[in-house]
């Protein structure tokens, strides 16, 4: 009986005709794999050394040295404010963006047939370069002339007239092309070219450290006021003015502030008082303010008068006794 089923249903047979798919399967499955093992490494291989990795490569390490540049040059700013700082700064990025792209270029066979044809006509290159570029290459050298002689540092207060118009504010940035003004009169940031900045007329308000900005005070009282009274009393509203005692206070300077008569006028004295602060804009401030205290000091007074133009008519009554 089991001859006789084996006969039938021959089971090693079976078994062989199993195994043998299985090791096909098998076989196949791996040669799948490696096929998309080798596919696989092939594009790995592809990309990573096409030449447009190899751009991309490049673009990434400009980057990464743009922002090293920044860095190091905000490091130094932080200690001198020289505008030669970002002038410089500037420039190196600039050079570090041809030199990349220069070897950009050379990666191409087309452009670099191109590149090498331009470069071996160098009258060609400075002619062409010289008339697209002139305007910007103008700003770079009026830049540098400019980081140079040091007529400003960043954060200085000037006045600078270019071609009839007067601008001031405050020296924000300097770069390659232009230099960045902050307008004080609408706060507003104002780009200037750097040509135009060497070539214009620069008043520098920088003040050191130990310096404060001062302003003139004037006013008048009549001949009939107390003057002494009146010395002391604008003497008193500059010295209580928030601005005035904080510059004092800052420059450990806590003498009066000066106060002097300046001159005989027709309608009556003319006094004068010096109010120093910190910067320009808060002696403007300062000088409002204590205009206000004066005068309302003055009314108050019951022995100083303001002067101010007016006639007095003598008639013949007054000296002889009959009208003229």
């Amino acid at each position: 009986m089991p001859d006789l089923f084996q006969q039938i249903f021959p089971i090693h047979l079976f078994g062989k005709m199993m195994l043998t798919m299985t090791e096909e399967g098998t076989l196949l499955n791996n040669e799948y794999t490696q096929e998309i093992k080798d596919g696989a490494e092939a594009a790995w291989s592809t990309v990573f050394s096409s030449k447009f990795f190899y751009v991309i490569l490049l673009v990434v390490i400009m980057g990464v040295l743009f922002k090293v540049v920044d860095l190091v040059a905000k490091t130094i700013r932080k200690r001198n404010s020289n505008p030669m700082v970002v002038f410089l700064a500037g420039l190196l990025k600039g050079i570090i963006a041809i030199v990349i792209l220069i070897r950009i270029i050379n990666l191409f066979y087309v452009l670099k047939g191109i590149a090498e044809q331009l470069l071996m006509s160098s009258s060609l290159v400075v002619v062409v370069l010289g008339f697209v570029f002139q305007e910007g290459l103008t700003n770079i050298v009026h830049g540098f002339i400019l980081s140079v002689s040091k007529p400003f540092q960043i954060g200085d207060r000037v006045m600078v007239t270019i071609d009839g118009i007067t601008l001031t504010g405050y020296i924000r940035t300097m770069g390659l092309r232009s230099t960045t003004i902050q307008n004080v009169e609408n706060n507003a940031m104002v780009s200037v070219p750097n040509a135009k900045m060497d070539l214009g007329m620069i008043q520098n308000n920088y003040l050191e450290v130990t310096d404060s900005s001062s302003a003139f005070l004037d006013l008048s009282v009549t001949y009939e006021s107390d003057l002494e009274e009146a010395l002391e009393l604008v003497g008193r509203c500059i010295a209580d003015n928030p601005y005035v005692s904080a510059e004092s206070i800052r420059t450990q300077n806590l003498d009066p502030p000066m106060v002097l008569v300046r001159n005989f006028a027709d309608s009556g004295i003319d006094i004068r008082g010096i109010v120093k602060t910190r910067t320009v804009e808060e002696n403007f401030a300062a000088c409002s303010q204590i205009r206000r205290a004066v005068k309302k000091a003055v009314d108050e007074s019951p022995s100083v008068f303001f002067a101010y133009p007016h006639v007095h008519l003598v008639t013949g009554e007054d000296s002889n006794g009959t009208a003229s």
